[in-house]
């Protein structure tokens, strides 16, 4: 009597199809290179050649993912952005430090590989690559029937950047009276999208593409408008405002004995921040505290470099200053 025999595929892993993905991906790659690879796609490791004329550097790392937002791309069957939130959320978080984003790895775990949807993915993390200029070192794709359900996939990145040891920017500089300059955001980025869902289920709202492609907008990339700003310019301390929004964000960017005070008036909320707020029936501390409300990134200048960059960036604008530290490391005011 014929045994029943068990093999990988039949479990619901593809070996070859996952085989033929990183090929896409290496032929996908080959359209983006700024020239800090040493290695190809398809390795055990990826390998990045340091720009040259660094004295003492060090590595900058960060991590980050798009969370629950992938849902409203699996709902619209729109794959192509999301992969550029994928890099924003990490190249962004580099940058507040000053470091220089040099390259970039992704992890893409998924119930059972569709290479159709797997090439939009990584379209856009390279379309994410090329607007920060970093490079795709690598990374993993991971087929999980019965891990992941429904549909649902993980998408999370890795990226690494450099900097001098001696220009590593922490927040010792920040002063009284220094003036915090918001950066305009393109919408949610990749935060809060738990709340939105349920607000989403709560009104219907699962079926209007419209708004659902309005939740979709990519997160905005800053790498290159705060290289321009802070090769030019002196700058005192730097956050990405991210889950948490101002507040919590904004708060570690200023030593113990100060506090950020950002002024309500200067903040022109868009509406689509404040129709999930209607919609919600959100106190408005509690949109403040959760979701960005317009500004994507922020720096603390002194008062002659923040007329300066003003002037020079109309986008940019004044939203606080720096005082003594009262009961907090933030206020509005």
């Amino acid at each position: 009597m014929a045994k029943n025999k068990n093999n990988y595929k039949d479990s619901g892993v593809d070996i070859k199809k996952g085989q033929d993905f990183v090929e896409d991906i290496k032929t996908l790659t080959d359209k983006t290179n700024f020239g800090y690879l040493l290695s190809s796609i398809g390795g055990f490791s990826g390998y990045i050649n340091p720009p040259s004329g660094f004295k003492d550097p060090a590595f900058a790392l960060a991590c980050d993912g798009v969370g629950t937002k992938l849902r409203i791309a699996t709902r619209l069957n729109k794959y192509d952005t999301i992969g550029i939130d994928l890099v924003a959320m990490c190249v962004n978080d580099l940058i507040v430090s000053g470091a220089k984003p040099l390259a970039f790895l992704d992890y893409y775990g998924v119930e059972k590989l569709d290479r159709v949807i797997g090439n939009k993915i990584i379209e856009g993390i390279l379309e994410g690559c090329r607007l920060s200029k970093i490079d795709l070192a690598g990374g993993e794709t991971a087929e999980m029937p019965g891990h992941y359900l429904d549909g649902n996939f993980d998408l999370v990145g890795f990226a690494i950047g450099i900097n001098e040891k001696a220009e590593i920017l922490n927040n010792s500089k920040v002063k009284k009276e220094d003036v915090i300059l918001g950066i305009p955001s393109s919408g949610f980025h990749s935060n809060g999208y738990t709340l939105i869902h349920q607000i989403i289920n709560k009104h219907g709202l699962n079926e209007d593409r419209e708004f659902l492609e309005q939740l979709l907008t990519p997160t905005k990339i800053y790498t290159d408008l705060v290289a321009d700003i802070t090769n030019r310019f002196e700058v005192h301390s730097m956050a990405h405002i991210t889950g948490g929004g101002l507040e919590e964000n904004l708060s570690r960017a200023v030593p113990q004995a100060l506090t950020a005070k950002v002024e309500l008036s200067s903040l022109k909320i868009p509406p689509l921040f404040l129709q999930i707020k209607e919609l919600g029936s959100m106190e408005q501390g509690e949109l403040l505290k959760v979701f960005n409300c317009g500004i994507g990134y922020c720096l603390i200048v002194n008062q002659y470099n923040a007329q300066k960059i003003i002037s020079e960036f109309p986008e940019i604008k004044n939203i606080g200053f720096i005082s003594y530290r009262t009961d907090s490391a933030f206020e509005f005011v």
